[in-house]
């Protein structure tokens, strides 16, 4: 007869065998591939690749979309995998970069020079390549663009836009995925007086801005937001660098387009 301690001893070294054997431990969803590590998410949006056929301005594109694991074939288009949802996209699209406005190239004066300018920096650096686009929330503005930030090898184009003073920060909740960068971005070509801050006078004045929209008006102007809405800065600077931009009633000379 076999004594008792014997069939323990056998049981414990089973399970010991079945713990160690090859695919008994639990590992969490792709693991494996990785050294034992969790895999990292891998946004939707990654490979949403286009070829930049058209410069229109410093802020806005033509772009040709081009076929790849997000960017799927729908009819005579495309059905892009955007990080809220499919995104329903022509073949060629015009595409507003979000979080940046440029002056125009038909404003008179020092404001159209810069447009030109602007248009020239974005046409050398976008024109003929292949860029790489992100959607946030919002992905089409009242006109029908696309809103995209957009990327040259692996750079992101509104913020380089920012930093060398070609634009200006156009805030537009909900769209605030990269406001953060955006900002500092703006914040050091204006401390710098590159591009477009090289030429500008900021009123001195007290400023009031509208926390929802992100304009801000001279105390006296007529679209003055509600008292509930209001956020004062101590001079139009100040409201520059936090994300604000002017109203177009009181501040004639600012670019005269936006739209994201």
């Amino acid at each position: 007869m076999v004594s008792r301690g014997y069939f323990s001893l056998f049981w414990l070294f089973a399970c010991l065998v079945l713990i160690s054997a090859p695919g008994c431990k639990h590992e969490p969803e792709g693991a494996r591939a990785f050294g034992g590590r969790e895999a990292a998410p891998i946004p939707s949006d990654v490979g949403i690749s286009a070829l930049v056929v058209e410069v229109i301005d410093g802020d806005t594109v033509k772009v040709e979309f081009l076929a790849g694991p997000a960017v799927r074939r729908k009819g005579n288009g495309y059905n892009i995998s955007g990080p809220h949802g499919p995104v329903q996209v022509s073949p060629t699209e015009k595409v507003r970069l979000i979080g940046v406005n440029a002056p125009e190239t038909g404003n008179k004066g020092k404001s159209g020079l810069l447009g030109i300018r602007a248009k020239n920096y974005a046409k050398e650096r976008l024109l003929g390549r292949v860029v790489t686009l992100e959607f946030d929330v919002v992905s089409r503005d009242r006109y029908g663009r696309l809103l995209a930030y957009l990327y040259v090898k692996g750079s992101l184009f509104n913020s380089r836009l920012l930093r060398d003073g070609y634009a200006q920060v156009y805030t537009s909740p909900p769209n605030l995925l990269h406001l953060k960068e955006l900002l500092a971005a703006q914040r050091e070509a204006i401390e710098s007086g590159r591009g477009l801050w090289g030429v500008q006078d900021f009123y001195a004045g007290r400023v009031i801005g509208n926390r929802r929209s992100f304009v801000y008006h001279r105390p006296g102007c007529s679209r003055l937001p509600s008292l509930a809405n209001r956020v004062g800065f101590k001079n139009e600077k100040d409201a520059i660098l936090a994300g604000y931009h002017a109203c177009q009633s009181c501040y004639p000379r600012s670019p005269q387009k936006a739209g994201n």
